[in-house]
């Protein structure tokens, strides 16, 4: 099982990874969307066509099917229209590879994407994609439908599931999970999130935006 296959830039390390851990890429079956985005599916057209069968939500297969730009806005002639084999529904439990897998839909960075948890040696771990980052900051904010609000659902929803690892897409969470959670959730009521203003559609250039609130409007400028 392979979680965010990449952009396929990093096709060979990703197999040079699979033979340190005396697998063949025949061993892997399932390829696990946590959203649309270049840096995690842009390469799962390359996997799909060794075999692997590709998971995501509705709203990412739609988006993958489509080759539309939301996979990468600037360089949409690069996009590989990409089938999914299975759409997952909010609260799914996969049978893959000899495992249950529970597919959560995870709004917020995208509208589409999920998290996967998953029963290991070592508790519950959660893959969550761009969700938050391992570092402790709200993830970029420049996709279509992204949403703060969304984002603080579905912390709040993970902190619910209480898994005891988390996988991002971008790092692993070093600190005790629950603390992570507790706090990403406490600065997201607060309003304390910063967002990127560059990208957010509600930013002047150059500007910075703490969120505001839950119930409160649209992010203040700060």
């Amino acid at each position: 099982m392979l979680v965010d296959p990449g952009s396929s830039t990093c096709e060979e390390e990703i197999l040079r990874n699979i033979a340190q851990l005396g697998r063949r890429i025949e061993d892997v079956r399932y390829a696990l969307l946590t959203h649309c985005h270049v840096d995690h599916a842009l390469g799962a057209c390359r996997f799909r066509d060794m075999g692997i069968k590709l998971v995501s939500t509705p709203y990412t297969a739609q988006v993958l099917r489509a080759g539309s730009c939301e996979v990468w806005y600037e360089y949409p002639d690069w996009i590989v229209p990409t089938d999914v084999d299975v759409a997952a529904g909010d609260g799914e439990v996969l049978r893959v590879c000899g495992m249950e897998l529970r597919v959560v839909h995870t709004p917020g960075h995208t509208p589409g994407c999920a998290s996967y948890l998953v029963r290991s040696e070592q508790g519950l771990a959660a893959f969550t994609g761009d969700l938050y980052s391992a570092s402790g900051r709200i993830s970029w904010a420049g996709s279509t439908g992204f949403s703060v609000q969304d984002t603080l659902r579905s912390l709040e929803r993970l902190q619910a599931l209480a898994p005891d690892l988390v996988f991002t897409g971008h790092g692993t969470v070093r600190v005790p999970v629950s603390d992570w959670l507790r706090e990403a959730v406490r600065q997201g009521r607060a309003g304390e999130w910063v967002v990127d203003g560059r990208f957010h559609p509600d930013a002047v250039p150059d500007s910075r935006l703490r969120v505001s609130p839950p119930g409160t409007g649209k992010p203040a400028r700060g």
